[in-house]
């Protein structure tokens, strides 16, 4: 059995001719307006904005609040030649949107430097003391990048020192906002833009747009990269902003992003919205998790190819830095982890973990065991905790938090993820309010997190034609997730774990005999399952173009896999050997006594033997293992249902191999042998008899057994004679012609059937 890790929703809506007629008209499959109707896309005019984003459907960047005072003092500032200081953030967003906002001043001959703040020894966001020495240092005007609507003590300082501070940014507006010059927000309370999901950098490309005077497309690649990686919503203006992103970067004429590109193993023909999520944004990234995001910016404005080089080679390194980081520090939190299993949160820490890479590893524990989790890295030298938390979906880790913010020494963030500092007096404290408040507040009653599943499909279904459909959604990412289907193939085969630890896995699925590969990540640890389960598995997953040494094929991604049948192992034989009852913890079931008594003494300590009609499972066993072969199948079943579904069933069906019934001729040619002989020796010369009749073993045994219930033959002191003028009797009435009966139904449903059918069969018995 392998448990869904999602609520698989299936789209229910029924193709109508509204539909149908849209489809038609635009020349499309009705699959992907069927698509876009469940994603609130239901009239012919939405549908074509949607899948024909133009440039010229972006707004004007002069509805968006505060934006004609802000471009009036920056242009009054490059007028009369005042300092300007992009002040920008550490992550992928906030790097592209100071590169914009930086290049775009610099293009209009600004006196124009900027400043990316170092998460060690600056802190996220507006910090006071930066400010002062930026003003300090000459400037008169700040403008900030992805970063500042919180920085209410910073603008006041700024304020003070009579320099300007315009605040260019997306994220959540608080209850009190800052005394700015200008704020450029497309949430501004009151004065809301029609759309307000940009990321930093799509407000900076507004801002840009609007200094301009025109729509900046040479800024499309940078607007990409920031939008894509911060996870907003791939809608609206952000899905033309990442369109013609991604053009921009398949022939970008920027020297580092064309290096980068090559370290991450990107092609110019094959780039798209994962080019960034897994190739461009974890590099930028890496710079701010572990050293200095200012050479970041540096990478993406300049334009000398020598630098370029050298930056991007430096910020490979800080992303292999960052993995290893993050692959050592998730082993060690993973043991932790494992050790105090059977909480509902997860709190590890560690000795300087690099405080960099720690909101990563949280994630990819969430992700491993499906719980809120909280990693913090201990500083020996100052005694203080310093870490990040993630969360599940319906879990508020920040009000899970926030009822001991008092013991903290700083604390922040949101319901999925937050950051903090705690005392090691008040470590304990942490964690034990942590568990507390998830027992109590229903932890236990999550619903998983819903999958919509775009429709069910079979493996032929997926063709070119599909996947260059499907490509008309595309970009995809939030709020526009790549189309997930659900697959129920007959078998899957050619199971395989990849990776350095096998953590991943592929395999494939078969439909009336068409196949397709299926990648499935971290899930390495299913593939024994999947080899139990090879032929009642649902797959759910999205499609993906895979080129290998020159030779395209379509792919499914894993998004979800579950299997709700016993797993079974079929093992059968002919030949018992001492070393198939060494499973520890496991129960062995026999069909016959005489087999039972022999194997007794074989079975280890750790496990328990019963003949099938005493089955009792009061204890829970690992395996439960059908050793010999009954003799009706109407025993197998009553077995089989007295066991529990849950447990993980091995088949060894040993059996000494019976033939077919014998022939109405052989029972003739076994008669008249013994009406022509006495005193035959049938122990001593049974194989002698056999070769002699040309009957086999077992058969000729039978025979024997049916003459001697038909009173036509005596047995004696192993002296067989035949008995005269014995009585006409029918055969198949006899006890033993009735049991040799039920014998072959059990060795025709379960043994001369292949391991998918002998599958199909025990299923069906529960």
């Amino acid at each position: 059995m392998i448990p869904a890790k999602f609520d698989w929703q299936l789209n229910k809506n029924i193709v109508n001719d509204e539909q149908k007629d849209i489809a038609k008209e635009l020349g499309i499959s009705t699959l992907i307006i069927s698509i876009l109707f469940s994603r609130g896309y239901k009239n012919i005019d939405d549908i074509k904005s949607f899948l024909t984003p133009q440039i010229n459907n972006l707004r004007d960047p002069y509805m968006m609040h505060d934006m004609q005072k802000a471009c009036d003092r920056i242009k009054r500032a490059i007028e009369d030649n005042e300092k300007i200081t992009v002040y920008g953030d550490y992550d992928a967003d906030g790097i592209t949107s100071t590169s914009v906002m930086y290049e775009t001043l610099v293009n209009l001959g600004a006196n124009v430097t900027y400043f990316i703040p170092n998460r060690f020894k600056d802190g996220y966001g507006p910090n006071p003391q930066k400010y002062k020495e930026i003003i300090s240092d000459g400037t008169s005007l700040i403008v900030t990048v992805d970063n500042g609507i919180s920085g209410n003590d910073s603008v006041s300082l700024a304020n003070k020192m009579n320099c300007d501070v315009i605040i260019t940014d997306h994220h959540k507006i608080p209850d009190v906002i800052p005394e700015a010059y200008a704020i450029v927000h497309a949430r501004y309370p009151g004065d809301e833009y029609p759309f307000g999901d940009f990321s930093g950098v799509g407000i900076a490309f507004k801002v840009a747009t609007a200094l301009l005077e025109e729509i900046p497309e040479e800024y499309f690649d940078l607007a990409a990269i920031g939008t894509v990686a911060d996870l907003v919503s791939l809608t609206d203006e952000n899905r033309i902003l990442v369109k013609y992103g991604l053009q921009e970067l398949s022939d970008t004429q920027r020297p580092g992003l064309m290096h980068l590109e090559k370290l991450a193993g990107l092609k110019a023909d094959n780039i798209n919205e994962q080019s960034i999520s897994f190739g461009l944004a974890p590099r930028l990234n890496a710079l701010g998790r572990i050293s200095d995001a200012t050479t970041g910016v540096e990478l993406l404005t300049t334009f000398d190819d020598d630098l370029a080089d050298e930056l991007s080679h430096n910020t490979e390194n800080e992303n292999k830095k960052r993995r290893k980081l993050v692959d050592d520090i998730f082993l060690q939190a993973s043991e932790m982890a494992a050790k105090n299993i059977d909480k509902h949160t997860i709190v590890v820490y560690g000795d300087n973990w690099h405080e960099g890479v720690v909101g990563i590893v949280a994630s990819r524990l969430v992700e491993k065991y499906n719980k809120p989790t909280i990693v913090i890295s201990h500083n020996p030298e100052t005694g203080i905790y310093k870490g990040s938390g993630r969360s599940v979906e319906g879990f508020d880790l920040f009000e899970a938090i926030n009822g001991i913010r008092d013991n903290m020494a700083s604390f922040g963030g949101h319901s999925m993820a937050i950051g903090l500092s705690i005392e090691s007096d008040n470590l304990s404290a942490l964690i034990n309010h942590f568990e507390n408040y998830a027992v109590n507040n229903g932890i236990e009653k999550l619903q998983k997190t819903k999958l919509p599943i775009a429709k069910k499909i079979q493996v032929n279904d997926v063709t070119q034609k599909l996947f260059d459909n499907l490509q008309l959604l595309s970009p995809f990412g939030t709020d526009n997730e790549y189309p997930i289907f659900e697959f129920e193939p007959q078998i899957i085969t050619n199971v395989k774990t990849m990776g350095k630890s096998n953590e991943h896995l592929k395999f494939q699925m078969v439909d009336n005999n068409s196949k397709i590969n299926v990648l499935a990540f971290k899930n390495g640890k299913l593939a024994s399952h999947l080899d139990s389960l090879f032929d009642c598995v649902h797959v759910a997953g999205h499609l993906e173009k895979n080129t290998w040494k020159g030779r395209t094929t379509i792919q499914v991604m894993n998004d979800d896999i579950y299997s709700d049948n016993v797993e079974i192992t079929d093992l059968r034989t002919n030949q018992l050997k001492k070393s198939m009852f060494q499973y520890s913890n496991s129960l062995y079931v026999f069909f016959h006594e005489k087999v039972y008594n022999k194997i007794l003494p074989f079975i280890g300590n750790n496990s328990e033997a019963c003949l099938y009609n005493n089955l009792s499972l009061e204890d829970n066993f690992d395996n439960i293992i059908f050793v010999d072969c009954p003799d009706s199948f109407e025993n197998f079943i009553l077995a089989l249902n007295a066991i529990s579904k849950n447990n993980n069933l091995i088949f060894y069906l040993y059996n000494n191999i019976l033939g077919e019934m014998p022939t109405r001729s052989q029972y003739a040619d076994l008669f008249r042998f013994v009406e022509g002989h006495k005193n035959i020796k049938i122990y001593d010369d049974i194989d002698l008899l056999s070769n002699y009749l040309k009957i086999n073993k077992s058969n000729l045994t039978f025979m024997i057994n049916v003459f001697k219930e038909l009173n036509f033959i005596s047995i004696e002191n192993g002296i067989m004679n035949g008995n005269r003028n014995p009585e006409s009797s029918d055969i198949t009435l006899t006890k033993s012609y009735i049991l040799r009966k039920h014998q072959l139904t059990v060795k025709k449903k379960l043994l001369d059937v292949d391991t998918t059918t002998l599958n199909k069969v025990i299923r069906s018995c529960f």
